[in-house]
């Protein structure tokens, strides 16, 4: 049933500590007091929902509380260093009373969420269960424990244990570690923790039991083990504040490293005031410092967790607030991929019979990706705690369904928009995937590129001639091996497009039509196994708003990376002469520099034309080349790793036991492709003197035919015979090309090896730069993409109205 929410009573000697709980719980309202007997003036004359005290007097105050107000929820606020107080409410316990009990630490977010999930248990629906049916297994104290389940909702159960147990070894707080409940044997529910709220000794026709009433988080994943990134661009921080107004995301400020005083803000603003950008806000408490103190700034948005230390420059009395922007944000992530919200025309429903009262249950998602969705249901009728595991139907907007299964990873409160709920409480349950088959995958992919821009749709489906013939207009310039004109290379090139990109495994082909007609196109490509290559991108000429085009294809093309699962990095090339990219890309190469989850390098691209003519004969007197074994393998990787280039090691498969592209090969092989590595060494007396990674794959994967070309290794250039053992390498390369019927021999060297290949007639064609970036900063990639898109000119969508013609 859902219990009505009348008055929250806090009572607390200290003003701020008063301040900052009636500021966590936004929604209520809020009577603070500074003692106890006057508190039991206010609940005399009216009795409040939820009592909120120290743990001081614990067992005369219930008593109180018992008689002016037994309906009341119950909570101490106790820190786990008060040996005194958490004796008093051990007492408590003993003697029967019900309570709960939060630690004083908690910050103003997790006090605030802590307190409203309390009051949805208590609002909650619950159902009592036969207790011999279901079987609760836990750990406390890495002691194993096996209990009864008696009652069970949508936040808590309640346990029976056998009462030989210590009552004081289960006090209220105490943390029951990886907690399941079975029935007939199934795992129905599991959560990481759980917390004891109250304990007592019951009696009953079997005697006396450990009776524990307990709740569990509403969301099952943990704090992130590992710091989360920093930003520290300027206008990142100013674009993802912007974006959590608009979101409507809730912003606290504490004193800095200091939780005892939180205040939650009212209507703030992001303005510019003297060319600096202030926020401006409205506090609900009162906040000690003065202009020039650090405050912290936190909030939370789409998965995401922030932080930041600001300077206070206004702290008026009348709780007028203004601060400086935070110098950096902290992000950590919740959520692994990215979800959208389907159109109303492409709904999806979810089907599955309810885990603890079997009734069967269809809803439409909220929002999806291939990693999961979420639903609503009504918490005060329906039990489905975040850990329950479901078998679940997923009906596709195309009418086929799809088996799977669910996971419930969290349930938050829905806004009811300040409607009447009519006894009802909106709740959404986010759930993760798994066993979802690809058919159904592939009908979430397209949806969501729909979400995203209308305009693009799968390149798969359109006529490579009409591709190949945008290239021309768009005077593309990365393929020096099939030059347009030369029908000979197109059949080639279909194919390897077909196979590529028909699938979506190796790669996505993206277009963006309009009623003009092709507009403009981007692809996708797994150029190593964890590495997603964005490439080919080409707009229309005459296209009046092209970068917009070109923003919408890239950010998808990148997105589009993200949701499959095994992709680790996102790959960027681009010439450095081509002025868009180098612009925009380029610069948020250097803005979002990260060590260790991001590289940007540059190199020259040298190629030189194999004629069918007999080749030159080879340079005599040089070293001699031999084939790279594992031994060469763990030299590779142990050398980048000391010149601090782990990103390329793990993007580009350079691992010991990857260095031959194995498993990449027999992934390319299933669909017609080919795709290896070949490893050219040229020994030193301990260590090698060069070494070239010689890159192998079908004609067309890359028009730049970056997997046909070879990239040098020299450790130590100023060895006498470094000059001589690269040129070996050259040769031998363009040797190995030959063999395989190559037209050309393609290298992409550092700026030191250009004078060699160019002395071996290779023609430097330019440089180009190239950004590797982990998958964890690819959420911070597109915002700010999308902010400074914006600021620089950028429209949300093109206006095709004005178009000029093909003309």
């Amino acid at each position: 049933m859902s219990v009505p929410i009348r008055d929250v009573l806090v009572v607390h000697p200290n003003a701020g500590r008063r301040a900052a709980l009636a500021s966590a719980l936004p929604s209520y309202r809020v009577v603070a007091v500074e003692s106890k007997t006057e508190a039991a003036f206010k609940m005399a004359d009216a009795a409040p929902a939820l009592i909120i005290a120290p743990p001081d007097d614990a067992r005369l105050f219930l008593r109180q509380v018992a008689h002016a107000a037994p309906d009341a929820l119950r909570v101490f606020i106790c820190s786990k260093s008060d040996s005194v107080g958490l004796a008093e409410l051990l007492q408590s316990a003993a003697e029967g009373h019900v309570f709960s009990v939060l630690d004083e630490a908690l910050s103003g977010p997790e006090l605030g969420r802590t307190l409203s999930h309390l009051l949805q248990h208590r609002g909650s629906a619950s159902i009592a269960v036969s207790p011999a049916a279901y079987a609760v297994h836990f750990t406390l104290n890495e002691h194993a424990h096996e209990a009864q389940c008696s009652e069970i909702g949508n936040f808590g159960a309640t346990l029976l244990l056998p009462g030989h147990l210590p009552l004081d070894a289960f006090s209220p707080g105490a943390v029951l570690e990886t907690l399941r409940i079975e029935r007939e044997g199934q795992v129905l529910f599991k959560t990481p923790w759980a917390q004891v709220q109250r304990s007592l000794v019951v009696h009953d026709e079997q005697g006396a039991h450990l009776c524990l009433g307990i709740s569990w988080a509403t969301a099952m994943y943990p704090p992130p083990p590992v710091p989360g990134v920093t930003m520290e661009e300027p206008s990142e921080v100013v674009a993802t504040l912007r974006k959590a107004l608009r979101r409507g995301a809730t912003l606290w400020l504490q004193a800095v490293n200091d939780s005892s005083v939180q205040i939650r803000l009212e209507d703030p603003v992001v303005e510019t005031v003297e060319e600096k950008t202030v926020l401006r806000c409205l506090a609900t408490g009162t906040l000690e410092g003065s202009a020039g103190d650090e405050v912290d700034l936190f909030f939370e948005m789409g998965g995401q967790s922030y932080s930041g230390v600001c300077g206070l420059l206004v702290n008026g009395p009348d709780g007028k607030i203004v601060v400086q922007m935070p110098r950096t944000l902290v992000m950590r992530n919740w959520r692994s991929l990215p979800r959208f919200k389907p159109e109303p025309d492409g709904r999806f429903l979810v089907s599955f019979l309810a885990p603890i009262t079997g009734h069967h249950i269809t809803r439409a998602a909220l929002d999806l990706s291939v990693g999961g969705l979420s639903f609503p249901f009504d918490a005060s009728s329906e039990i489905i705690p975040a850990g329950s595991r479901l078998d679940a139907t997923l009906l596709l907007p195309d009418g086929t369904s799809a088996h799977c299964q669910l996971e419930v990873r969290s349930i938050h409160g829905l806004p009811s928009d300040g409607r009447p709920d009519g006894g009802l409480r909106p709740y959404r349950a986010g759930a993760r995937f798994s066993g979802l088959s690809q058919h159904a995958r592939g009908v979430i992919l397209r949806a969501f590129m729909t979400s995203r821009c209308r305009a693009i749709s799968e390149g798969d489906e359109v006529s490579f001639e009409s591709i190949w013939h945008l290239m021309e207009e768009a005077r593309y310039r990365f393929h020096p091996d099939y030059p347009f004109g030369d029908d000979s290379a197109v059949a080639l090139l279909q194919d390897t497009h077909r196979k590529v990109y028909s699938t979506g495994d190796l790669g996505r082909c993206l277009v963006y039509n309009s009623d003009k007609g092709l507009q403009g196109q981007i692809a996708g490509l797994r150029i190593h196994s964890r590495t997603w290559l964005v490439q080919h991108l080409a707009v229309r000429p005459g296209v009046r708003r092209g970068e917009q085009v070109s923003y919408e294809l890239s950010n998808l093309a990148v997105e589009l990376g993200e949701v499959q699962q095994d992709i680790e990095f996102i790959r960027y090339s681009w010439r450095k002469d081509n002025r868009w990219p180098s612009r925009r890309i380029g610069w948020l190469a250097r803005a979002l520099e990260t060590p260790g989850l991001s590289f940007l390098r540059h190199f020259s691209y040298l190629r030189l034309p194999l004629s069918a003519e007999s080749p030159p004969p080879p340079v005599r007197d040089l070293p001699r080349v031999r084939d790279g074994v594992r031994t060469d393998y763990v030299w590779i990787e142990l050398y980048l790793r000391d010149r601090g280039e782990l990103v390329r090691v793990l993007s580009e498969d350079l691992l010991t036991d990857e260095v031959d592209l194995s498993a990449l090969s027999e992934r390319f092989r299933a669909h017609g492709l080919h795709r290896r590595r070949r490893v050219f060494v040229v020994d030193g007396e301990y260590t090698p003197l060069a070494v070239a990674l010689c890159e192998e794959g079908t004609p067309g994967l890359n028009l730049l035919e970056k997997t046909n070309a070879f990239w040098l290794l020299v450790p130590n250039r100023s060895h006498p015979q470094a000059r001589a053992a690269t040129q070996a390498l050259v040769q031998r390369c363009v040797e190995h090309a030959r063999e395989r019927g190559r037209p050309s021999a393609i290298a992409l060297v550092e700026d030191e090896d250009v004078a060699v290949l160019e002395e071996a007639g290779f023609q430097d064609l330019g440089r180009f730069s190239e950004w590797i970036f982990h998958r964890s900063m690819l959420r911070r990639v597109c915002e700010l993409w999308r902010s400074v898109f914006e600021r620089l000119g950028g429209s949300p969508a093109p206006d095709w109205s004005t178009e000029e013609g093909l003309e």
